[in-house]
């Protein structure tokens, strides 16, 4: 791949990505390049050493180590978690006692699952956010819908701790870095200060600036708390690659169990920003009829993409700090995936041609998410306002494009008329009550209509 170098460069300046990497796992080789800068403010160049945060790519970690733990005998995928947590508490106490570790990686939990609350930096900040669970709402039912939850994973990276004695962190590094033999992976930002660290960048009057807030409060760690070179994701790529094998030949990982990642678990409905099939901490994508598996993650400023094509070992990581990273993900990995594979995802979805008819009150009103609220108003003509009210600074931070105009694919799916970030993003909404309105509003989180 002699032109990789010149290709990131040139998307990611057209896309505003101040920096980015980006690293091939194909015939067994690894090829990576690099571009721009960790920080505006300081200049410091990107290079293929540099670690990112990873965001949400950190689940397909931790349902690694929870697939350990079934291997080991100490964790049953099907049994409510409350065999291994007894404490475990939600206002819907029904939900709390059926909810299981399956439920949980699929993202079928069915309770609000957004807290961004920071609770300290110690050890015991997990601990304190499972607690904190004793007030999030029951959405559905356990097992009936897909609804991104991050706080799930952070009830599972409890179950981590409790069962290993040790903290997710210890864990994390004790059952999957070192055996990986990985040198630029880490869990804190005291780790991150002893390499070249990137900074997220954000949208700010018109500009690109460094993110006012380095990373995620660390209870949030088993959701989204890793950070690493793209070099070190392409190993643990590999693992999955490979069906639970490290390069070493070591197992680290059952083949049943590296089986059962990658196995339809949920259905996202469409608009969610996920494939149609989601396994245990993995989305599941056919192309072309044949498999691609990964994850993409968010933090603050800092977007990231790992795919993997099973049927030819390769897989591509995309890791950026700014800008337009959809785009850059869409122009740049996808065609090179393409290129080495020879899989094409389908067409993105775009605002139809001639604008679909809708009867407003069914869809106007408010939505909470729990670290923002969203409003759906209507001010004539066909189309829908959607309003995006964070609460917090952390929330205020993600929250790039609050305002966007929303146009009818059909009766219950909308998308935005303007890209964000390269993709035209949408919503699904959901379970209609006898008035016609309808009670949820999707857009990858289950939201519910409030009063």
């Amino acid at each position: 791949m002699p032109d990789l170098q010149e290709r990131l460069t040139t998307l990611a300046e057209r896309h505003r990505v101040p920096g980015a990497v980006i690293a091939v796992l194909h015939d067994d080789a690894v090829t990576e390049a690099a571009t721009g800068t960790l920080n505006l403010r300081t200049g410091v160049p990107a290079t293929t050493d540099s670690l990112f945060q990873v965001g949400s790519i950190t689940k397909t970690w931790t349902a690694t180590l929870v697939m350990q733990l079934v291997d080991d005998g100490l964790l049953g995928l099907d049994r409510p978690i409350r065999d291994r947590l007894p404490g475990f508490t939600l206002p819907d106490e029904d939900a709390a006692a059926a909810i299981t570790a399956r439920h949980l990686l699929a993202h079928t939990a069915g309770f609000s699952g957004e807290d961004l609350d920071d609770y300290g930096r110690g050890d015991d900040a997990i601990t304190r956010l499972v607690a904190n669970l004793s007030r999030a709402a029951q959405i559905v039912r356990p097992g009936t819908l897909f609804s991104y939850n991050n706080a799930g994973f952070v009830v599972l990276g409890r179950l981590i701790e409790v069962l290993t004695g040790q903290s997710w962190s210890q864990a994390v590094h004790r059952r999957l870095i070192a055996p990986l033999g990985l040198t630029a992976t880490v869990t804190l930002p005291e780790q991150a200060l002893l390499h070249r660290a990137a900074v997220g960048h954000v949208e700010a009057g018109g500009t690109v600036q460094p993110a006012p807030v380095w990373s995620l409060p660390r209870a949030l760690d088993p959701a989204g708390g890793l950070c690493m070179s793209a070099a070190d994701l392409l190993e643990f790529a590999r693992l999955h690659l490979t069906l639970g094998l490290a390069r070493d030949g070591s197992r680290l990982l059952s083949t049943a169990s590296a089986e059962a990642i990658r196995t339809h678990q949920s259905s996202p409905p469409p608009l969610s920003g996920f494939p149609a099939s989601y396994g245990l901490g993995m989305e599941l994508y056919a192309w072309d009829g044949r498999a691609v598996i990964g994850h993409h993650g968010a933090t603050i400023g800092q977007t990231a993409f790992l795919r993997m094509v099973p049927d030819t070992g390769t897989a591509v990581v995309l890791l950026t700090n700014g800008g337009a990273p959809a785009a850059l993900h869409d122009e740049l990995l996808l065609p090179l995936l393409a290129e080495l594979t020879g899989v094409r995802p389908p067409a993105a979805v775009t605002p139809p041609a001639v604008p679909v008819p809708f009867h407003p009150g069914r869809y106007v009103g408010a939505y909470d998410m729990g670290l923002a609220s969203i409003r759906i108003s209507h001010e004539g003509g066909p189309s829908l306002t959607m309003t995006i009210v964070p609460h917090g600074a952390i929330a205020e931070a993600v929250v790039t494009n609050p305002i966007t105009t929303l146009v009818a694919l059909d009766d219950t799916h909308f998308v935005e008329t303007e890209p964000d970030g390269g993709l035209h993003r949408g919503v699904a909404f959901l379970d209609p009550g006898a008035d016609g309105r309808f009670r949820i509003l999707h857009n990858s989180r289950a939201l519910p209509r409030t009063a």
